[in-house]
C-alpha cells in the first residue's frame, strides 16, 4: 500500500492527538469506612494467628503416602479454637477428612450461594536452602514489619484473612442475605484431587450452583511496569493450562573412549535449544490489552504511543513484555525446562535419556498444538514424545461485565483506594479449575501488594507477607463479604 504525503500526515496527526488525549476511565470509590480499630480483636491477636498457623506444618508431597497429616489434624484443631463463633453458627463439613468446608446460611435461600476458596497445604522447604532463609521457614516469626514463613503469601495468609472477616462479621452481628461457603482445601499444592475436585462433587451432588467462586490469584502489584508508581489490581478471569511433556531418546551405548557424533545428552539438548530459540507465538490482544489499558495513562509518552497504537507497535511491545519473566508468561505459552536425566557413569554412554518440559498453555493454545509445536521444533522422529498426567486446557474466560466481577472490582477500589484494577490472566494454577460445574463466575484475586521480587518468595525463599497489609487483607474480606451478601 503507497503511503501519499498528505495520507501519511494525517494518520500520524491522529496517532498523536490520540495518545496525548489518553486519560484514565477508572473511578475510585471512597475508602471503607471499616477501620483497624473495629475490630473485635487486637490486630495483635491476628498476627500471632497466622504465626500460628505458619507453624502447623501442612506439607505437601508429590507421595502422599510419604505425607505426615498429623500437622493437618491439628490446623483442623487450630481453626476450631481459634474462631469459635464460626464454628458455633455455621456447619462444618470435613471433606475426604483434611479439607475444611464451612456452611454459613443465609436468610435468603432464592439467592444462589458464594463459594470463597483456598488452601492451606503448603510446598515443602529442602534442606539445604534452610540456611539463606532469613528467619526459619516454619517459625512464624513476627520481625522487622513482616510475619515469616512457608504459606504467608501461599496461601495461609489469603485462607486465614477470609476466616477472619467471617468470624468477625458473625461476632459483629451481621446476617448474610446470601449463604457462603468457605472452602479450605488440603492439596492444592500437588493437583487438588483428592481437596477441592471432592468440595465440587460434594456441592454438585446436592445440586447447589454458586453465583461466583472467589480464589487466590493474582495481586495488587506495584510497578509492575518501569517507572509507574501507580498499582495495579489484577483480577485473574481465565488461568492458564499445563501440559507436561516426557522427550525420550534411546540408541546404543558403549565406552567414551568411542563416542558417536550425536549422544542421547546431544540429541536431547539440541531438542531443548530448538524450543529455547523459537519459543510459542506471543499474542497481545484480547485480556492482556484489557490488563494494561488502566495503565496507559501513566505510561511515558514513548510508551503511550505505542500501547495506544497497536496496530503498529505490537512487536514492539511483545518484545519489551516478553523480556520480563512475569509479563511474558501473560503473552505466550511458556516452556520450562525442570528434569533433565541420562547417564550413571562418567565413561560410558547413556543408552537412554529423557527431558521433562512443563508448558503453561495460553488461552490461544490447546494440548494438541503444543504436541504438534514440539514436534516440529525438535525434528526428530525417534525422540518419543509422551504427555504426562494432569494436562489440561486453559479455562474458559469469565464475564467482566457479570455483577460478581463489577462487586469485587468496587472492593478492591474502596479498600485499595490508590490502586487501579483490571482483568488479567493468571498464570499458575489454581484449585478453581475443578469448579467450572458449578458457576461460571470464577475470579482470582488475593488483595496481596507485591513487588517484582516478591514473586520469587512464593514457593521459594523468605516468603513473608507485611503486617499492615495482612490487616488490609481482613478489611478488604469483610467488606467483600458484605457486599456480595444481598443481591447484585
Amino acid at each position: 500500500m503507497t503511503l501519499y504525503p498528505a495520507r501519511l500526515f494525517w494518520i500520524i496527526f491522529s496517532t498523536l492527538i490520540f495518545t496525548l488525549s489518553c486519560s484514565s476511565t477508572q473511578t475510585v470509590e471512597a475508602p471503607s469506612e471499616i477501620t483497624t480499630d473495629s475490630f473485635p480483636f487486637e490486630a495483635s491477636s491476628a498476627f500471632d494467628r497466622l504465626s500460628r498457623a505458619i507453624q502447623i506444618e501442612t506439607v505437601s508431597l508429590e507421595n502422599e503416602d510419604e505425607i505426615d497429616f498429623a500437622p493437618y489434624e491439628e490446623f483442623k484443631s487450630f481453626l476450631s479454637e481459634n474462631y469459635p463463633a464460626l464454628h458455633a453458627n455455621t456447619e462444618i463439613h470435613y471433606i475426604n477428612k483434611y479439607t475444611i468446608l464451612i456452611e454459613w446460611r443465609g436468610s435468603n435461600e432464592e439467592l444462589k450461594p458464594g463459594l470463597f476458596i483456598g488452601h492451606y497445604d503448603v510446598v515443602p522447604v529442602k534442606e539445604d536452602a534452610v540456611e539463606f532463609w532469613s528467619f526459619a521457614p516454619f517459625g512464624g516469626e513476627q520481625a522487622e514489619g513482616f510475619i515469616w514463613g512457608r504459606g504467608a503469601l501461599d496461601d495461609k495468609a489469603g485462607i486465614l484473612s477470609v476466616v477472619e472477616a467471617a468470624e468477625y462479621l458473625i461476632r459483629s452481628g451481621h446476617e448474610n442475605e446470601r449463604s457462603f461457603f468457605i472452602a479450605l482445601h488440603h492439596d492444592e499444592e500437588i493437583g487438588g484431587l483428592n481437596g477441592a475436585a471432592r468440595v465440587s462433587q460434594f456441592l454438585e451432588s446436592r445440586d447447589i450452583e454458586v453465583e461466583f467462586l472467589m480464589d487466590e490469584g493474582p495481586p495488587v502489584a506495584e510497578n509492575i511496569i518501569d517507572n509507574i508508581d501507580v498499582p495495579l489490581a489484577m483480577i485473574g478471569v481465565a488461568e492458564k493450562g499445563s501440559l507436561n511433556l516426557e522427550l525420550v531418546y534411546r540408541q546404543e551405548g558403549g565406552h567414551s573412549s568411542m563416542p558417536p557424533r550425536q549422544t542421547v545428552i546431544s540429541t536431547l539438548s539440541r531438542a531443548i535449544n530448538r524450543i529455547e530459540q523459537r519459543p510459542m507465538k506471543a499474542h497481545y490482544r484480547g485480556l492482556i490489552t484489557e490488563t494494561f489499558e488502566p495503565l496507559i495513562p501513566y505510561m511515558s509518552f514513548t510508551q503511550r504511543l505505542a500501547f495506544n497504537n497497536t496496530w503498529l507497535f505490537s512487536g514492539k511491545i511483545k518484545r519489551e513484555l516478553g523480556k520480563n519473566p512475569a509479563t511474558n508468561a501473560a503473552l505466550r505459552t511458556t516452556a520450562a525446562k525442570t528434569i533433565f536425566e541420562a547417564g550413571f557413569k562418567e565413561n560410558v554412554l547413556p543408552v537412554e535419556g529423557r527431558v521433562i518440559i512443563n508448558f503453561r498453555l495460553h488461552p490461544n493454545d490447546t494440548i494438541d498444538d503444543v504436541i504438534a509445536y514440539v514436534r516440529r521444533r525438535i525434528d526428530n522422529p525417534d525422540i518419543q514424545i509422551n504427555v504426562m498426567d494432569r494436562a489440561r486446557n486453559p479455562s474458559p474466560v469469565s464475564d467482566t461485565r457479570a455483577a460478581p466481577y463489577s462487586m469485587l472490582k468496587q472492593t478492591i477500589q474502596e479498600i485499595f483506594d490508590q490502586a487501579l484494577v483490571s482483568p488479567s490472566l493468571f498464570v499458575a494454577a489454581s484449585d478453581s479449575r475443578h469448579f467450572h460445574n458449578l458457576t461460571e463466575n470464577i475470579y482470582r484475586f488475593r488483595p496481596i501488594r507485591a513487588t517484582h521480587d516478591d514473586r520469587a518468595r512464593v514457593h521459594g525463599i523468605d516468603e513473608r507477607i507485611r503486617k499492615e497489609n495482612y490487616l488490609e487483607m481482613i478489611q478488604f474480606q469483610i467488606q467483600l463479604m458484605q457486599n456480595l451478601s444481598g443481591p447484585l
